[in-house]
Formats: C-alpha cells, sequence, structure tokens
C-alpha cells in the first residue's frame, strides 16, 4: 500500500519521529510487543483490544502500509494509551507513557501544522464511541490548539528527559522527580521552573513555540535535593488519595512493562 498523493513529505517527517522514539534510551520497554503469555498478564488481551508497539510502527513505515500521516500518529498514539489504560494512573510506567505522548504530540503538531496529514472528519452517528471523539479531536489543524491527546492541558508547555534505567519495576532518584513533576499542579510546576530558570537557565532546552524541555539530570545536586524535597512536599497527599481510592472497588492492575 502506497501512501496516498501529498502524504510524501509530512511521511517523511512522523518517520523521522518514529525513528527518535526507537532511538531515545526509554523507550526499550515500548520498542517489540507485550509478552503478555511470558509476562503472565493474561487479563492484558481483555483489557487491550488492539496492541501496538514501536517496532510495529515501523515495520509498516518501511512496508509502506500506511496511506496516511495521520494513520501513522494514530498507531503511535496507541501504544502510549494501551499502556495507560493497562497500568494504574500514577503507576512508574503510567507517568512514562505520558511523557512519550506529550512529547509526540509537541512534535507531531508541527507537521499537523504545515502539512495536510490525511484526517478525514467522520460523519456524525447517533452513536459514536469515545474513541472516536478522542480520535478526530487529536488532529484537528488548529494551531490554536493547546490540549494533548490524554486530554489534559499542554498550558506549561514543558516536557522532561527522564534518566535510562526506567525499564526497571521501580524508578528511583531522578527518574522518579521526573516522573512526579507530572502530578504536580500548573502553579506548582511554575514554581519548580521558575527556580530552575533563576539558578540555572542553561539546562533548559528552548525549541517550537513556547515549549521548554527539562534534562533532570543537569539539575545541580543542591538544587535537585531542595526541588526533590518540595515536589516530594506537594504530591505526598496525592499518592496517599491514590492509594486510598485505588484499594476500594476496581482491582488494582498489574505493572508491567509497556
Amino acid at each position: 500500500m502506497a501512501s496516498n498523493p501529498g502524504q510524501e513529505q509530512p511521511m517523511k517527517k512522523i518517520t523521522k519521529i518514529v525513528d527518535w522514539l526507537l532511538a531515545h534510551e526509554d523507550t526499550e520497554p515500548f520498542r517489540e510487543p507485550v509478552d503478555w503469555r511470558g509476562l503472565e498478564l493474561f487479563d492484558y488481551p481483555e483489557i487491550i483490544d488492539k496492541m501496538m508497539d514501536l517496532g510495529t510502527v515501523k515495520r509498516k513505515l518501511d512496508r509502506g502500509q500506511y496511506s496516511t500521516t495521520h494513520d501513522v500518529a494514530e498507531d503511535v498514539r496507541l501504544v502510549w494509551h494501551n499502556c495507560m489504560s493497562y497500568n494504574a494512573e500514577g503507576s512508574d510506567f503510567w507517568l512514562l507513557a505520558k511523557s512519550f505522548l506529550r512529547r509526540f504530540e509537541d512534535r507531531y503538531r508541527k507537521i499537523r501544522q504545515e502539512y495536510d496529514v490525511g484526517y478525514v472528519k467522520p460523519k456524525h452517528k447517533k452513536s459514536s464511541s469515545s474513541s472516536n471523539k478522542n480520535s478526530s479531536s487529536n488532529d484537528k489543524n488548529n494551531n490554536n490548539n493547546n490540549s494533548n491527546a490524554d486530554g489534559t492541558s499542554s498550558a506549561p508547555n514543558t516536557t522532561y528527559t527522564v534518566p535510562s534505567g526506567v525499564a526497571k519495576r521501580n524508578l528511583d532518584g531522578r527518574a522518579q522527580f521526573g516522573a512526579d513533576l507530572f502530578l504536580l499542579s500548573g502553579y506548582e510546576l511554575g514554581y519548580v521552573m521558575t527556580q530552575i530558570e533563576k539558578e540555572c537557565p542553561q539546562i533548559l532546552d528552548s525549541w517550537g513555540h513556547e515549549k521548554v524541555e527539562l534534562n533532570v539530570d543537569a539539575i545541580p545536586t543542591e538544587m535537585y535535593e531542595k526541588l526533590r524535597q518540595y515536589v516530594h512536599s506537594k504530591i505526598g497527599s496525592k499518592r496517599s488519595r491514590k492509594s486510598s481510592e485505588s484499594s476500594v472497588g476496581r482491582p488494582k492492575k498489574k505493572k508491567r512493562s509497556h
């Protein structure tokens, strides 16, 4: 299957994004299909309707199996959404998937603004699934769209480079700090970024339109300890509430690699 006319350039652009994701050291858990049998995650196919991974996306791109750039984006999103659907909200892998989802959307938004990605708005039906609604909102070619694919606001416009080693069951030190930033409110996150900008602005990498990427590994030790204590104090009560809520009603989901 060849790509539709006019899709050559945006397809090249999104292929570069997929290559970047595959080369990122923290995407190791997402490069191959979930071995749910080997991991004894027997409820995985009951929860996840369509399995997807970055390696499969790349192979489909190489074989010309996508007709539009939008179709590629939907499969990449599916990798992150599957992880977030299966893992408990706020867990290590849920936060990791959310981080990569935001980074993907930031980069893909530039392609949508410059090219026709082949998105066709579905006709309204009396009964439509929530997934279709999410899909249509993801690819509206609107330069003023400030929402991410996961429904959260991108107001802080900040992404975080999480240190290597996140394929382990638990995140440690700075990796956990980077993941915890997603649990902060907009005001709390603004405080953290302001402190970093005052003391060591060189570790903030600006790119695109009002986007900032923070490498948590580069934060000086003394400042990191102060910020870590601040973040810990702010999310402590949030984690306690999540823990108490997860113990009532819905059974806990198993942790898995992706």
